[in-house]
C-alpha cells in the first residue's frame, strides 16, 4: 500500500511538470503555432492534478498517512 505522503509527492511533481507545460503551451498559443484547445486541455489536467495534490497534502497534515482520501470532496464547513 502506497502512503499518502508518497502520493502527495508524486502529485506535486506532476503538478510542477504540468504547470511548465501550461506555460509552454500558452507561449505557443500566443505565438500562433498552437491551438487554444491544447492550452485548455493542459490547464484542465493541471487543475485536476493540483486538486489531488492539495487533497493529499491536507490528509498528510492531519496525520492520515495510510487512510482513504476522497480528493473530490467539497468543504462543507457550514455548521
Amino acid at each position: 500500500m502506497i502512503s499518502n505522503r508518497v502520493k502527495r509527492n508524486i502529485c506535486l511533481t506532476l503538478s510542477i511538470v504540468s504547470f511548465m507545460c501550461v506555460i509552454g503551451s500558452a507561449i505557443k498559443v500566443f505565438d500562433g503555432t498552437s491551438k487554444w484547445w491544447q492550452l485548455f486541455t493542459i490547464t484542465i489536467a493541471f487543475a485536476v492534478i493540483f486538486k489531488l495534490y492539495m487533497a493529499y497534502r491536507k490528509q498528510v497534515k492531519e496525520g492520515n498517512l495510510f487512510g482513504k482520501v476522497d480528493p473530490l470532496k467539497h468543504n462543507s464547513n457550514i455548521n
